[in-house]
């Protein structure tokens, strides 16, 4: 294969992993818009003294307590370190089009110059 098709074959791979990339990031986007969305459910239902007192309902309290912090983890720092992850390898992929797209450009000129020789 000669260098031109190989950086054109690179380049057609490095386009569709960019499209990938961000639609996951947009997908992304959205999971964690609805997960912001659904905290209120962690805190349902309301209990009260009137609907609920004693060791199970303090445990139980506990355990929604444990239950609203990883929520908030998973929603706050996991799906937003993971959001700049893929955002940072987008960029990446970015830059890699941009070399492949010189060196094709650089590629043809060569050819054409031989061409012309």
């Amino acid at each position: 294969m000669s260098l031109l098709a190989s950086l054109l074959a690179r380049l057609a791979e490095k386009r569709e992993d960019l499209r990938r990339l961000n639609a996951c990031e947009g997908q992304l986007g959205n999971l964690q818009g609805e997960f912001v969305q659904n905290r209120m459910l962690v805190e349902e239902p309301e209990l009260t003294a009137q609907t609920w007192k004693g060791v199970l309902a303090n445990e139980f309290l506990d355990i929604r307590d444990k239950m609203a912090f990883e929520y908030d983890d998973i929603s706050n720092s996991q799906i937003s370190r993971t959001l700049e992850l893929l955002r940072a390898k987008i960029g990446e992929v970015q830059r890699e089009i941009e070399v492949l797209q010189a060196r094709i450009a650089a590629e043809r000129a060569r050819l054409a110059r031989e061409r012309d020789d």
